[in-house]
C-alpha cells in the first residue's frame, strides 16, 4: 500500500501540489495555516501595496526560522541531561533521607 498522499495547500493565494506521507498531512496543513496567518499579520502591519508577496514570504520565513532556532537551542540534549542528573540526585537524596527515618 502506498503511504503517500497527494494534497494541495494554498499559501498566500497560490496553490501548491504536494505528495506527503499520510502521517504528515495534518502537520503540513497546520504549517500552511501558520504561514498564511503570519502573512496576514505582516500585511496588516505593513502597507501591502508597497511590498510584494515575496517580501511577506521572506518576513514570515525569517520569523519562523528564528523561532525554530530558539526551539532547537531550548531542547539542547546537554541541558536536558544535566537537569535530569540534578533531579535524579535530588530523588536519591530524598530516598536516602526517607529510609533513614
Amino acid at each position: 500500500m502506498d503511504d503517500k498522499l497527494s494534497m494541495k495547500v494554498a499559501i498566500d493565494g497560490r496553490v501548491y501540489p504536494l505528495r506527503v506521507k499520510r502521517s504528515e498531512e495534518e502537520r503540513i496543513r497546520a504549517a500552511a495555516k501558520l504561514i498564511n496567518d503570519r502573512i496576514s499579520i505582516y500585511k496588516s502591519r505593513f502597507n501591502a501595496n508597497e511590498m510584494s508577496n515575496f517580501d511577506f514570504l521572506a518576513m514570515v520565513s525569517i520569523d519562523l526560522v528564528a523561532k525554530y532556532i530558539d526551539n532547537e537551542n531550548k531542547t539542547d540534549d546537554g541541558d536536558l541531561i544535566s537537569e535530569l542528573r540534578i533531579l535524579s540526585g535530588e530523588v536519591d537524596d530524598y530516598i536516602q533521607k526517607s529510609q533513614a527515618l
